[in-house]
């Protein structure tokens, strides 16, 4: 079973070469052709694919293949190689302010987990050289195989990014039907080209510990 799995995986990763290689050059995450190769580790990638349909309201939906591999080149079975997913948005609001809407799945053909979420975010220039940015979403997580839901997740969070430095403060919180139940976290994002830079507190009002992390993302 493992080697029927690394095979299948080997192929999508000689597909992914392939379609990489001849791909249209207008294809990207914004055109009608959704085509965005993705190295999230030194041996780790992602190719999304789908079909987007442009226009005042938004629909997109495709799948996203993962290929993992060890230093030595052997092939890594990594726990979701397929997910289903799908969007539809929405923007519009005078230049000064940007509001938006977002419906997205994914689904796990292999676990049969399925994630939906909702979320609206509102952005406005502040100065000219800063923006904020509020967002609020609702995500569930279900498995259709065992017809099992979880609790519905609200969240909210609180951006301003300065355009000229790439720098950003950042505040995390949940939601209940009460209203504000809790501060996730309060922290300082720093980009530097692909790469990114992140110092926050975590749960600062019980159990204040420090994060720090380092994502580096490469797309071709």
């Amino acid at each position: 079973m493992k080697r029927r799995i690394a095979a299948r995986l080997a192929a999508a990763g000689i597909a992914l070469i392939c379609v990489g290689s001849f791909a249209p050059a207008t294809a990207g995450e914004d055109g009608p052709l959704v085509w965005a190769p993705t190295r999230t580790g030194s041996n780790t990638y992602k190719l999304r694919l789908g079909l987007r349909s442009p226009g005042r309201v938004e629909a997109a939906s495709g799948a996203e293949l993962s290929l993992k591999a060890a230093p030595s080149g052997k092939i890594i079975p990594p726990e979701a190689p397929v997910r289903l997913w799908g969007t539809v948005s929405r923007q519009g609001g005078p230049r000064a302010v940007t509001r938006s809407s977002r419906v997205s799945m994914g689904f796990n053909p292999l676990t049969g987990v399925g994630n939906m979420g909702a979320g609206t975010a509102r952005t406005w220039i502040v100065t000219p050289t800063v923006d904020a940015e509020v967002q609020r979403n609702i995500a569930v997580q279900c498995n259709v195989y065992e017809k099992h839901c979880g609790r519905p997740k609200l969240t909210q969070s609180a951006r301003l990014s300065s355009t000229a430095t790439r720098t950003s403060i950042v505040v995390d919180s949940r939601l209940s039907g009460e209203g504000l139940s809790g501060l996730d976290r309060i922290g300082v994002e720093q980009r530097f080209g692909n790469l990114k830079l992140g110092a926050a507190v975590v749960d600062p009002l019980l159990a204040p510990r420090s994060l720090i992390t380092l994502r580096y993302g490469l797309k071709w």
